[in-house]
């Protein structure tokens, strides 16, 4: 049995992302500020199921000329009497330019089943290739990784899981509290209902702060912060 089968769903929202401010704006999309401004060069999470310790989620911010390189990595495992009952991987590298989602590859896998999605962006319209087929989106859609506060106004995302464009329904849930660096700070936490069910928290300045959604075995999955803004000697890059 797989008891992280709901994982793929929170993965597919687990990247509200910030893009580089340009004077060139996706069709679509949504400019915010530089995330190098907001996370600094990495934005990290601590994964708990139940409550304890099983993984991590991390992303990286690279700069490449008029592109920004977005790299993610998700690692879960559950031991059980000490064996590891469950693992499960995911990475994936994205492209952004002037705000638009232009390349993505992620793959999977899933206590040994490996999967793969790919998008590609050509004339203002998205090709995602993934384990259902091919699809085809608007070039502005935001993917489900939750770095890009910008989702928060979307009614449809690209799942980098299934490579399924999901509708979605985000419900602003107003104020809330998480505790960062051991001190509370005020957030808002947003709701997902439709396609996708999710619920994440974002501070006043768009940056992803938490996120918490049920797994398929009724388990709670938790993402708590362990850097997820700028350190002031953190200078971008």
């Amino acid at each position: 049995m797989t008891p992280l089968r709901g994982v793929a769903l929170a993965i597919a929202l687990s990247a509200a992302t910030p893009v580089l401010a340009s004077n060139e704006s996706c069709p679509t999309g949504t400019t915010l500020p530089d995330p190098l401004d907001l996370y600094g060069n990495e934005l990290s999470f601590d994964v708990l199921r139940n409550g304890d310790e099983v993984g991590f989620h991390r992303v990286s911010f690279r700069p490449a000329g008029d592109s920004l390189i977005v790299e993610s990595e998700f690692s879960v495992e559950v031991k059980v009497l000490f064996f590891t009952a469950y693992r499960y991987r995911y990475t994936s590298t994205d492209v952004w330019r002037h705000g638009c989602l232009v390349s993505l590859e992620a793959k999977v896998e899933d206590n040994g089943t490996r999967s793969f999605v790919r998008a590609n962006a050509e004339n203002n319209r998205l090709t995602i290739v993934g384990p259902s087929g091919v699809e085809t989106a608007d070039a502005g859609i935001f993917p489900t990784n939750h770095w890009h506060a910008g989702v928060l106004g979307a009614e449809r995302v690209l799942n980098t899981i299934t490579g399924k464009v999901a509708d979605v329904r985000i419900v602003d849930d107003g104020v809330d509290w998480v505790t960062v660096d051991g001190e509370p700070q005020p957030v808002r936490r947003y709701h997902y209902t439709g396609d996708l069910e999710n619920t994440v928290w974002y501070d006043e300045h768009g940056r992803w702060m938490k996120m918490r959604f049920a797994a398929e075995d009724g388990s709670t999955i938790e993402y708590i912060c362990t850097q997820c803004r700028r350190a002031p000697s953190q200078a971008p890059s």
